[in-house]
This record gives structure tokens, C-alpha cells and sequence, in this order.
């Protein structure tokens, strides 16, 4: 018989505790970042590209808790062992305000996920704003990891692992040895997403509709055991997922929807920018200008600014995300002067649209988007 020495059981050891702490398990994770892009609006199939990066990099978050300081708090929270919270169902949306009611200390033992959102949000925005598209990605890429946390309901409570020894483990068995087995089952079809006005309010929103799935998951568990005499054998987990299965699957299909909406409130708030797909030229002659339309973004009706220092015959015409012309507004010849015109996007769908100004030789096309 081969001798197992004290090395392999270390290690063996190690790689089953690592296992056990990462949230929805890296298959968990993956699945929902990589389905967040179903979710995405025409207007941005520029980030359709990013399904396969977001999903490799799903449990980055997880990987950087031994090294990153405090990254093992953004994961969950605690959120009974706030007395506000048993006596209202709320606690406050606001960092300094939740850490002067407790205290610093208090609040990051807790652990504090929906905060850990609402900072890669702003993290969000800000490098899509850059341009810096890769940052971006990765930014979502985690910004996905604490969604799907905060969709674990034993990731929002503190009977993460039961409410007494009975239940001890079903964090792991949960989101990790059941989510791997019936992976395949976690099918979702898109739905349309709108844009965030209150990020803070939306995040904790979520979090408290999610937290009503904590003793279901829990009494699942506990049937299951009861059922099977175990809970570790296919009877065991057959039973949970008979009755866990479809609010899992509600709540894996949320998570990416949720995760979506996050990604375009940001991307819109930053102004929408893509890479170039119509080349955007600026006025070298110094005798024409185009201005930014507005309102932008506008529902159904924006204004169109331009401005001729000398006679020229110009072209202004709308283009859809697939370059496609929709709508000639102007061909004609101008005198010089400041120009307006509306544009009504009453029969055309939400989404993002160029239009190009064409004047001898100059040419400039800027972004508009259309919110329905």
C-alpha cells in the first residue's frame, strides 16, 4: 500500500479549506459573469466581447484575499448583528453614517458587500470614462464576483453555516458542491435592463429581497439531511435541489441581470463610450463646428447644433450602432450662421446612435442614446 505522508495531507488539506471559502464556487462565479452579457442592450454589443474575459476572471476577488488587505470583508455581511436591521429590516445605505451609528471596527468585521458594489461602481465609471477598456473589464469582472456574493443568501447573513451544528457545512455544500453538480440546470434567458438612478438604494434593495432566501436555503438543507440520513450522498443532494433548485436558478439569473444593469448605469454615467466605430474627427479648419446634441441622453426628442463660418453644402444624417443610416436630417446648401435641428427618435428603439456632419471637407460624428 502507498504511504500517504503528512505533505500530500497538508496540501490535500489546504486545497479543500480554499475550496470551501470561495463564494457560489468558481463554477458559480464563472456562469454568472459569463451570462451577464446576454443581458447587455443593443447599444452596448461592443462588450459582448468581454463574456469569456469576465468569466475567467470571476474569482480573482477570491484569490486576493490573502494578500489584499480587508478583501475578505467585501464578500459578505453580517447584516442580523445590526439591531436596526431586526427592528426595521434596513440598515443605512451610507458608509459614514453606518460607521458613526457603530463604529469602524464594528462595520468591517461585519463585513460589508453591498459597500464593496458601490465602490467598484464608481471604480466603473471612472475607468470607462479613461477609455482604459481593460481595467474596465477586470473592474466588472469583480464587480460581478460581489453581485454574485451578495446573491449567496449565506453570504448576507451570519448563519452563513446554520443556525446551530445541525446545519454545520451547508455553506460549502450550497454554493459549492451543489451549484457544481447541477451547473447545467442554471439556464436563463435575456430580459431587458434600464438604467440605474439611485445605485445605493438599488444595491440595498437587493440585498433585503435576497435575504428572504436565507431560511429557505437553510430548511432545504436541513429536510435534505433528514431525507437522505447524510449529507453527502445523491438522495442528499437530489432532495436539495428539488427544493432549492428553482430559486437558485432565480436567483443565479438575477445576479447576472443585476450585474448587467450595474455595468450599463455606469457605462452611461461615464457618457457611453465605445471604441471608435465611426471615425470621430475634430474641426482642423477651425471654420465649422458641430456641437454635442441635447439633451443626451434624450426621450424622443433632442437638438442638434452646428455652426458654418462661410457657404458650404452640408450633409447631416443619423447612423444606428451597426452603422447603418436611420435618418437624413439636412443636404442642402447652408449660408454661414448657427444652426439648429430636432431630431425625433419617436419610431426608433432605445439604444445608442452616431450622427455625422459633413461639410466640404470637414467631417465629425458624435454619440447620442435614447432612452425609452
Amino acid at each position: 500500500m502507498k504511504q500517504v505522508t503528512k505533505e500530500k495531507i497538508y496540501i490535500f488539506l489546504v486545497v479543500s479549506v480554499s475550496f470551501l471559502f470561495i463564494g457560489w464556487g468558481g463554477v458559480g462565479h464563472k456562469i454568472i459573469n459569463r451570462k451577464t452579457v446576454m443581458f447587455f442592450p443593443p447599444s452596448m454589443s461592443y462588450f459582448q466581447s468581454w463574456r469569456d474575459s469576465l468569466a475567467a476572471h470571476g474569482s480573482d476577488a477570491d484569490y486576493r484575499k490573502d494578500t489584499v488587505p480587508n478583501e475578505e470583508y467585501r464578500h459578505y455581511i453580517n447584516i442580523e448583528n445590526y439591531k436596526e436591521f431586526l427592528d426595521s429590516g434596513k440598515i443605512s445605505q451610507f458608509w459614514d453614517i453606518l460607521v458613526a451609528q457603530h463604529n469602524l471596527t464594528f462595520v468591517i468585521s461585519n463585513g460589508y458587500v453591498p459597500f464593496a458594489i458601490i465602490n467598484y461602481c464608481d471604480t466603473l465609471k471612472r475607468y470607462f470614462m479613461q477609455k482604459n477598456w481593460h481595467q474596465a473589464m477586470l473592474t466588472a469582472a469583480d464587480l460581478g464576483h460581489y453581485v454574485g456574493d451578495a446573491y449567496q443568501p449565506l453570504h448576507i447573513t451570519k448563519f452563513y453555516n446554520g443556525r446551530s451544528s445541525y446545519g454545520n457545512g451547508v455553506h460549502s455544500r450550497y454554493e459549492s458542491s451543489l451549484i457544481a453538480r447541477d451547473s447545467a440546470r442554471l439556464i436563463c434567458l435575456p430580459e431587458n435592463i434600464s438604467y440605474v438612478q439611485n445605485i445605493n438604494s438599488f444595491v440595498f434593495d437587493f440585498l433585503y429581497s435576497n435575504h428572504k432566501y436565507v431560511d429557505s436555503v437553510l430548511i432545504a438543507d436541513s429536510l435534505s439531511h433528514l431525507a437522505a440520513g447524510n449529507t453527502n450522498s445523491t438522495l442528499y443532494y437530489d432532495t436539495f435541489w428539488s427544493l432549492a433548485g428553482n430559486s437558485t436558478i432565480m436567483l443565479f439569473k438575477n445576479a447576472s441581470k443585476f450585474l448587467a444593469t450595474l455595468i450599463y448605469t455606469c457605462w452611461i454615467n461615464a457618457e457611453s463610450p465605445v471604441p471608435t466605430m465611426i471615425s470621430e474627427q475634430t474641426n482642423i479648419a477651425g471654420e465649422y463646428k458641430l456641437y454635442q446634441n441635447y439633451p443626451n441622453p434624450f426621450n424622443p426628442v433632442t437638438t442638434i447644433k452646428f455652426e458654418l463660418n462661410k457657404p458650404e453644402f452640408v450633409s447631416l444624417k443619423i447612423y444606428d450602432i451597426q452603422g447603418k443610416e436611420v435618418q437624413t436630417l439636412l443636404n442642402e446648401n447652408k449660408k454661414p450662421g448657427n444652426y439648429e435641428i430636432n431630431f425625433n427618435g419617436t419610431n426608433l428603439s432605445s439604444g445608442m446612435y452616431f450622427y455625422n456632419m459633413t461639410a466640404g471637407d470637414f467631417k465629425e460624428t458624435r454619440k447620442m442614446f435614447l432612452i425609452k
